[in-house]
């Protein structure tokens, strides 16, 4: 454990609690005490260790004090009691935590427990240390004594306070999380009445905890409030709506009205009520708001009450002091209020299991709530049988249910206050897995202008079936999306649920192709694969087309695995025209499912452009991860499906890119036939890129011959010619490995730099790695040890971070070679013994015999000696 780390997050808390912010403290409580994974210096002995293990555990407790007393500050009285009740066991003399232990029971309502705590204090007081607890705690033990008892008398009231309204609903015993939201609320309740009437209002979908919410945010602070609280459920989500008038008759006899005296009309009503109740203090809350025009009348006017309300509507209108908008708990909110139902027994023992079952819930408080119940009422049940049971997503919302409470009947309610407009725009935006919708996009899928699809998603916002996490950026919640999929397909036709999703496809695939123009400029693929796109070209530049794949290319790929099978020609088009953006985010791992489905799903329609498609980019994605044997048969069935477009040519040079693993000087000749066959079809980037992989491939034998050095000036003037960044970026490094082995390391180290200089941020994380892995060699060659170190450790850090095993080699070979050079063998040895494991796992012969001479060269060392290479 890091002790300073420790205590600075101590301090920090001990200074924001005496500042006010309670919730700030707590949760830097929180995370100094999740540092204690098991007693300090456990495995120490001796008496110096006994004695700082004593004085560390202390350390730990006084902050675990402070956590719990922050606790009780903000209402959370249920858990602090039931953590305090387990340290008082193990701490029987331990005065602070006695006197924590009876707040917490006192405040939540239990007196007589918390006096049974200060008489086992005693006892224990008299018995062990023959002494009375401190006045601290005998006065706490006096205010609770005079709480508990039944003849106490009432203080004197006045204004009627003694049958002031007391209308508020006890707070859950087990509300979890929602700590700065709490203090928010609360803090705004507190403030004065010269600022103001304060309007607290609450937002968000069914399920997530808005009352509750309110309930535990409300509960200290209702001293503020002495004339009264007035609370009506206004049943805005079910449809029935309570009428405005009605409920203002009720908070009238709730406080004190004869009902002759009640006015019939509701202006007259509105009158009476913010007469009776002007400058006295009393809260308000209404739940569950349809909307303004209800809530207006019910809306105090005097400074000194206070509105609380709870709508599934966002009320832009209306004007409040602190606006809440709950969305999905944090997974560590989601944890606590799980373990606290289920019980942390449970927990404990299926740690996996819990993840796998929250990750269902999406964070909803409603569905956490539910698998809690439903597991606390079943002991036999693992969590692994319920995680298991949440798998089919068909099925999910079922397992979502508990009596009669379900998370899908309070989507229902939602989903019942649209028109049918907006329930079909529901559905049809449930069919993608889409994470986050625009405008256009909502407006492609729905087959309706954007100025008509506007509307139509503010009424699902208002109902609290969809969310706004951005400016014009819509998400639906995975659960809303469940429940709406389930009702396309009960009232939508096959034809329509393709249609939409055929749309949206389209909208991708226009995007990617010019994404592709724009990336690889002058390759005539584009034109081959779609003749002519829709619209005007989407990008000016390469940085846009980059922008465009980054944030697309999760729900593209998700939305080719929905369409593989119905709209298999445009799903294999679309796939491979995102190769341009691939190569930038390398997202390869992620592409070989999809290919795999798409090539499958061609094949079984005996489509062979499709198939030759999803084959030559499943082949490829194969070799960026170095699974040269499952490559090779991909790309074989690419090249006899594609005979006679620029795809042959692709398919050819990923050919001789997977013979180059075994046998680099046939590879070789493989890329340069394949460049010739491009120049030969006037692809001049395709020649390009061929030329570089067969520069790349050269490296591999044992040095470069003067067919090499021509193909790499070729390469830069062809990508000069293109006016290609990204590829004269390519071109440069190419060409520095050139000049490295011509002995020109200076004249190299100049191209390396260029390469770097070409690329903005956020691009071509494999060259950018591997710009740094070369510009270490160099460096090392020219003794510039330091500088080497430097970009030895920024390629590694890059190709680890993108998943590239190849380049990880090589730069665990850079490092070798550097530290050889910096006189430190055994640090050589374990680097290059790194290297040669990743080049043989990955089949890369060639690379890994390098390195298996540099260990060969190194003096023998003992076969004991931890860097041994034996």
């Amino acid at each position: 454990m890091d002790l300073e780390l420790f205590e600075r997050k101590v301090a920090d808390a001990r200074a924001r609690s005496a500042c006010g912010e309670t919730a700030g403290a707590r949760a830097l409580l929180d995370e100094a005490l999740t540092m204690w994974s098991e007693p300090a210096l456990a495995d120490v002995p001796g008496p110096f260790a006994r004695k700082e293990r004593v004085r560390l555990e202390e350390r730990r407790l006084d902050a675990a004090e402070a956590r719990l007393a922050a606790m009780v500050t903000l209402g959370e009285y249920a858990q602090a009691a039931t953590e305090l009740a387990g340290l008082v066991e193990t701490h029987p003399l331990h005065e602070g935590l006695h006197h924590l232990l009876m707040r917490a029971l006192s405040s939540s309502g239990r007196q007589e427990k918390a006096l049974a705590v200060y008489q086992r204090l005693r006892n224990a007081f008299a018995r062990e240390l023959g002494i009375e607890p401190d006045a601290h705690m005998q006065k706490l033990h006096a205010e609770v004594l005079a709480a508990a008892s039944p003849s106490r008398k009432r203080p004197e009231v006045v204004s009627g306070r003694d049958r002031a309204p007391r209308q508020i609903p006890h707070a859950v015993v087990d509300f979890t999380g929602r700590r700065q939201e709490t203090e928010h609320i609360r803090r705004t309740l507190r403030r004065p009445a010269a600022e103001g009437m304060p309007i607290v209002l609450l937002t968000g979908m069914g399920g997530a905890g808005k009352t509750s919410l309110v309930m535990h945010s409300v509960q200290p602070v209702l001293d503020a409030y002495p004339d009264g609280q007035l609370y009506v459920d206004l049943r805005g989500a079910d449809g029935t709506p309570a009428d405005p008038g009605v409920v203002l008759a009720s908070f009238l006899r709730a406080l004190g009205e004869q009902e002759s005296l009640i006015p019939p009309e509701l202006d007259d009503r509105i009158a009476s009520y913010r007469s009776r109740i002007a400058q006295q203090r009393i809260l308000v809350v209404l739940d569950n708001a349809a909307d303004l025009d209800q809530v207006t009348p019910l809306l105090p006017d005097s400074p000194s009450c206070a509105v609380v309300i709870t709508s599934r509507d966002a009320f832009a209108a209306l004007p409040v002091s602190l606006r809440v908008v709950l969305g999905p708990l944090a997974p560590q909110e989601a944890l606590h209020l799980f373990t606290h139902i289920v019980g942390p027994a449970r927990i404990h023992a299926e740690p996996h299991a819990t993840q796998r079952v929250l990750t269902s819930c999406g964070g909803l408080p409603l569905a956490v709530r539910i698998l809690g119940s439903r597991l606390a009422a079943r002991p036999e049940w693992t969590l692994a049988d319920l995680a298991d049971r949440l798998v089919d997503e068909q099925q999910r919302l079922s397992e979502l249910r508990v009596d009669d409470v379900s998370v899908e009947s309070s989507f229902a309610l939602g989903y019942g206050q649209l028109d049918h407009h907006a329930q079909r725009a529901l559905r049809l935006l449930a069919l993608p897995t889409h994470h986050l919708y625009d405008l256009p996009t909502a407006s492609t899928l729905l087959g309706i202008s954007a100025e008509v699809t506007q509307p139509l998603l503010e009424s699902l916002m208002a109902a609290g079936l969809l969310e706004s996490p951005a400016l014009n950026r819509y998400r639906l919640h995975d659960l809303v999306r469940l429940f709406a999929r389930r009702l396309a397909v009960e009232t939508d036709s096959d034809q329509v649920r393709h249609a939409a999703l055929g749309r949206l496809l389209d909208l991708h695939l226009v995007s990617a192709t010019d994404s592709y123009r724009v990336i690889r400029p002058g390759h005539t693929v584009v034109q081959e694969s779609v003749p002519s796109s829709p619209g005007e070209p989407r990008f000016e530049s390469v940085d846009e087309a980059l922008a465009w794949g980054a944030s697309a290319i999760d729900d593209v790929l998700l939305l080719l695995q929905q369409t593989a099978v119905t709209h298999t020609a445009r799903a294999a088009t679309l796939l491979l025209m995102l190769d341009a953006v691939l190569m930038n985010s390398f997202l390869w791992h992620q592409v070989i499912p999809v290919a795999a489905l798409v090539a499958e799903a061609a094949a079984q329609a005996h489509d062979a452009r499709s198939e030759a498609r999803a084959r030559y980019m499943l082949g490829g994605a194969l070799l960026q991860v170095c699974r040269f044997d499952q490559a090779e048969p991909n790309v074989v069935r690419a090249l006899e499906l594609s005979s006679h477009d620029d795809l042959h040519v692709m398919a050819l040079n990923v050919q001789g890119l997977i013979v180059c693993a075994s046998d680099p000087e046939t590879g070789v000749e493989v890329l340069r036939r394949a460049a010739v066959l491009a120049r030969h079809r006037g692809n001049f980037h395709l020649e390009a890129t061929v030329l570089g992989n067969a520069i790349q491939t050269r490296f591999y034998t044992e040095g470069i011959d003067e067919r090499t050095v021509a193909d790499a000036e070729r390469h830069v003037q062809l990508f000069q010619q293109l006016d290609d960044r990204l590829g004269k970026a390519y071109a440069y490094y190419r060409h520095g490995q050139v000049l490295v082995r011509r002995n020109l390391v200076s004249d190299a180290i100049t191209r390396y730099q260029r390469t770097l200089e070409l690329l903005e941020a956020g691009e071509e994380w494999p060259l950018r790695a591997g710009a740094h892995i070369r510009l270490c060699e160099a460096y090392t060659l020219t003794a510039r040890l330091e500088l080497a170190e430097h970009h030895a450790e920024e390629g590694l850090l890059l190709s680890r971070q993108i998943r590239h095993q190849q380049l990880e080699a090589v730069s665990l070979r850079a490092l070798g070679d550097l530290k050889a050079a910096m006189n430190q063998p055994d640090q050589a040895r374990e680097h290059w013994q790194l290297a040669f494991t990743m080049f043989t796992s990955l089949g890369i012969d060639a690379l890994a015999r390098g390195v298996e001479k540099r260990l060969a060269a190194l003096p023998h060392v003992d076969a004991t000696h931890p860097g041994d290479v034996a």
